[in-house]
């Protein structure tokens, strides 16, 4: 079975639409204030964001994933999802993937700590192949139940989280979904990539995306395709003469939140 391909969605709850609304961030104008008054854009407590790929419900067996109906009445299978919320000031990062996905738990293997039976997948040397079904614990399937949720979240598996750039060790931290960063899964960081947003004086976000364009040989292993950074931010993202007695910013962070840089009305 190939990977499916299809269209992906985010959304947020509450709490992050309320922030986002109530300080008017979803314009150039709100934004050029937040830098104009020093910022920083913080999310409360509690923000969170899914971000969902979809695929045609007909593309696979839809009786094994959780289908949801459009408006126009099509209907379609989840893939892959990533989670992120914001209890940790850098927010907690999780993504998760339908246990048929091809290579799934390539380049960093899968980790699931607390609801997988098998607790670490290796990941595979020949990419792009099939990996076992992701079984859950009973502590899991029970508080699925209880959530009166259908068994079918069951084959949804836990590739990995993050929660810092680096390792205690100061080695960058990687995670990267077979589905969402299909392409780049290799060299990808979700706290890396999402660092990233942010918007100058004038309230225009200051890079397109979270890849190195254009790649660099000693980051990106694959130079002719795409790359992400990992590990801590680069300070020259954001500053001038980072870390001199003239330095100044060039870029105010968005809080993680890509859609606040890249989605903003107004001019």
């Amino acid at each position: 079975m190939g990977r499916p391909t299809g269209a992906k969605k985010v959304r947020r709850n509450q709490a992050t639409f309320d922030y986002i609304v109530c300080k008017q961030l979803f314009t150039k104008a709100g934004l050029r204030s937040f830098y104009n008054a020093g910022g920083p854009i913080s999310a409360p407590v509690g923000a969170m964001e899914v971000k969902a790929n979809w695929v045609p419900a007909d593309e696979v067996d839809s009786a094994d994933y959780y289908v949801s109906e459009a408006p126009d009445g099509k209907k379609y299978a989840l893939t892959a999802m990533h989670i992120i919320r914001k209890v940790l000031p850098d927010w907690t990062w999780a993504t998760f993937e339908h246990q048929n996905n091809p290579g799934r738990c390539d380049y960093t293997g899968c980790r699931d700590a607390y609801g997988a039976l098998v607790t670490d997948v290796d990941a595979s040397d020949v990419r792009d192949r099939p990996y076992s079904a992701c079984a859950k614990n009973d502590a899991l399937k029970a508080m699925l139940s209880a959530a009166g949720l259908s068994p079918v979240w069951e084959h949804y598996c836990l590739k990995g989280s993050q929660t810092d750039f680096v390792s205690a060790t100061g080695l960058p931290t990687h995670l990267g979904n077979s589905v969402t960063e299909a392409g780049f899964a290799d060299t990808s960081s979700c706290i890396t990539c999402h660092a990233r947003a942010a918007v100058n004086a004038k309230g225009i976000m200051t890079t397109p995306a979270g890849f190195v364009d254009p790649p660099i040989p000693a980051l990106c292993p694959n130079p002719s395709g795409s790359c992400s950074p990992n590990g801590a931010p680069d300070p020259n993202w954001f500053w001038t003469n980072p870390g001199k007695f003239d330095q100044a910013a060039v870029a105010m962070q968005t809080d993680f939140i890509w859609s606040i840089a890249r989605f903003a009305i107004g001019d």
